[in-house]
């Protein structure tokens, strides 16, 4: 275990046991815990049969993607976990699960979802492991060299030391709907309500975003300088020690951000924004052809790679200077 991850676990583990309060007279107080944790893995990721019909893999009700410097990969609610190789999708694996966020690092996806779910593919083994974690579900993920941070239902937390789950612990009220890293000892979590909380080694302290729509995606390159996006065009940044809001110019739920080449948002009824260079109007509407609900953005080698989702199953796209460059999928 390093050092930076035990120490995170320790400070969580004290305010837990002693009941330190926080600023809002919240406590950290222990999550309940899985009588056992199940680990199962699958085989290597393999080739689609043949023939290939990209359209079926996308049939799938798809809740996320991210990239690795191998592929790109999105996960399903249901219908299993698909990859990208620069030539082909492929299904690697298609174990039913119900999951809800994808993040990546250089040789890992990770995915969380419903009922404590963790499914973590690995680049480098070619294999795929499966943890259930907790018995609360869960909404964000964000991964760091060697551990991640986990947040869900109910206020759960939970931290990852080398891929090995720690106790849950619960720092909020609220649903935790996604998080931020920044390493071992320093995260931003938000959720319902427009809660944020700041976690470091003083624990978790809640920091008011001034407004009450839920908070539904947060990132950023410091602790100092991060964006949080959510309901009816929310869109928030932390500086100069606070939140200030932002005109997003929309009215539609966003679900996630980066900023990372530049910022990018995504949200429903095919809203993809970036930023204008326009104070008055900080934000402008890029047109990548659909109307399904964008779930997710990322970025790989310099391009912006956006999921999305409709009644009818999913869809990818790869932009190049704001211009298409593919799309795969029926969405």
């Amino acid at each position: 275990m390093r050092t930076g991850v035990a120490a995170a676990i320790a400070v969580l583990g004290v305010l837990a046991a002693v009941g330190i309060g926080l600023a809002s007279g919240r406590v950290f107080t222990p999550a309940p815990t899985p009588n056992r944790v199940n680990v199962t893995f699958t085989p290597a990721p393999t080739p689609s049969p043949t023939p290939y019909d990209e359209a079926a893999l996308f049939r799938e009700p798809v809740s996320g993607g991210c990239a690795t410097n191998g592929g790109v990969w999105v996960i399903t609610n249901g219908g299993g976990l698909l990859r990208y190789d620069g030539n082909r999708w492929a299904v690697v694996d298609d174990t039913l699960r119900s999951l809800t966020r994808a993040a990546c690092t250089s040789d890992k996806a990770y995915a969380v979802g419903l009922v404590g779910a963790l499914v973590v593919g690995d680049e480098q083994t070619k294999q795929i492991r499966s943890i259930a974690v907790t018995i609360d579900d869960l909404f964000g993920i964000a991964p760091l060299e060697d551990g991640a941070f986990l947040v869900g239902g109910r206020g759960t937390l939970v931290i990852l030391d080398s891929d090995v789950p720690q106790p849950a612990v619960q720092i909020a009220d609220e649903d935790l709907l996604d998080v931020v890293a920044f390493s071992d000892l320093t995260a931003w979590a938000v959720g319902d309500h427009g809660i944020t909380y700041r976690l470091d080694s003083q624990g978790a302290r809640p920091v008011g975003s001034g407004q009450g729509n839920a908070l539904r995606a947060i990132a950023g390159t410091t602790p100092a300088n991060v964006v949080a996006v959510g309901d009816a065009g929310t869109i928030v940044s932390f500086a100069s020690g606070g939140w200030l809001t932002a005109k997003s110019g929309v009215d539609v739920t966003l679900r996630a951000v980066i900023v990372a080449p530049g910022v990018w948002i995504v949200g429903d009824h095919g809203t993809l924004l970036t930023t204008s260079g326009v104070p008055s109007t900080p934000f402008r509407k890029v047109d990548i052809g659909t109307t399904c609900n964008l779930i997710s953005v990322f970025a790989r080698s310099g391009d912006i790679w956006v999921v999305g989702r409709n009644a009818l199953g999913g869809g990818v796209w790869r932009l190049r200077d704001g211009a298409v460059q593919q799309h795969f999928g029926g969405c």
